[in-house]
């Protein structure tokens, strides 16, 4: 069965100052098959959010091609792109800001129908607030009258409006507090298992990553630089900087085991050549500074971009 979204060399460049660019991603590849959750983790900057954004097409790639049920999306004409937008949604990260104050909770579920031109039903609302366990009696109100943990609820009404197959969370649960985040991620796959919905889950907390993800993909400065089923990624990193992530995981275990990197991710503006992990790298060698490693799968499901796993080592 093909992938539902899949990802072809998709670049970013944003423009910056007199023919300089900021580099969000590099030939980006990867797939996101049905009914799965792909986790998408790494430091601030890395382009996670970037590559969200370009799925849905908030924002236009350089280059590269987006496969959304085989059809290209990047080809869409503006009326085309507008039907496409019922398959696809995307769950923001502050609950407040995403949410119009101006507008009744009502209103703002109901919004997609009108933007569509759709009828909407009483009936269909309430299956909606039903859906995200929030009391319909509250339809009338207006997002300052929610805690931050239901405008979220009233964030993911809204995205599945119009029934989606594919929804964006983007850092959905960051502002929340960690009980909150728990019931979050639990109404998400209740949702994922009675609605066969798909997720790419971009987050920080790579513990709610583990708990809500099916697949995980690490992201460095604009590249994937490891994708691994989520038991395997935890359980055996390959990549150096993936290790140090999850060495960042508290834990009594592993109390003194932390992996301190050096330095700051460097800016895109001016990435390093070669591997863009080469200068924080602990296990960095003289090709590492000269060749960009491809992802390569290593074992089933398993890809890695790290000389230390060229079929020929080079890096002695």
């Amino acid at each position: 069965m093909p992938p539902l979204i899949e990802v072809k060399n998709l670049t970013k460049h944003f423009p910056y100052k007199k023919k300089t660019y900021l580099k969000a991603l590099s030939e980006v590849s990867l797939e996101i098959h049905t009914g799965e959750t792909l986790g998408l983790v790494g430091e601030s900057g890395s382009g996670k959010s970037t590559l969200g954004k370009l799925l849905l097409r908030l924002q236009e790639a350089t280059s590269g091609a987006i496969y959304f049920a085989s059809r290209n999306i990047i080809s869409l004409s503006p009326p085309e792109l507008k039907a496409w937008r019922k398959e696809a949604q995307m769950i923001f990260q502050d609950p407040y800001a995403s949410l119009n104050p101006r507008m009744t909770v009502e209103t703002i579920i109901s919004e997609p129908f009108h933007i569509h031109n759709l009828p909407i039903t009483e009936a269909r609302l309430k299956e909606l607030f039903s859906q995200v366990d929030l009391n319909f009696e509250y339809r009338k109100r207006f997002p300052h009258e929610f805690s931050a943990g239901q405008r979220q609820r009233i964030a993911i009404a809204r995205a599945l409006a119009l029934n989606p197959k594919f929804i964006v969370c983007d850092e959905a649960i960051a502002s929340l507090d960690v009980s909150i985040q728990a019931q979050i991620i639990n109404l998400l796959k209740d949702l994922q298992k009675t609605l066969g919905l798909t997720y790419l889950f971009i987050s920080h907390d790579l513990r709610m990553v583990k708990y809500i993800s099916h697949r995980i993909a690490v992201m460095y400065l604009g590249s994937i630089v490891e994708i691994a089923p989520s038991s395997e990624l935890y359980k055996n990193p390959l990549h150096p900087y993936t290790e140090a992530l999850l060495s960042a995981i508290p834990s009594i275990e592993k109390l003194g085991a932390r992996i301190m990197l050096k330095g700051e991710i460097p800016l895109p503006l001016n990435p390093p050549k070669g591997c863009k992990f080469c200068t924080r790298c602990p296990k960095v060698h003289d090709l590492c500074h000269k060749v960009n490693p491809p992802l390569r799968e290593i074992s089933p499901g398993h890809l890695v971009a790290c000389h230390l796993y060229n079929e020929k080592p080079t890096c002695t």
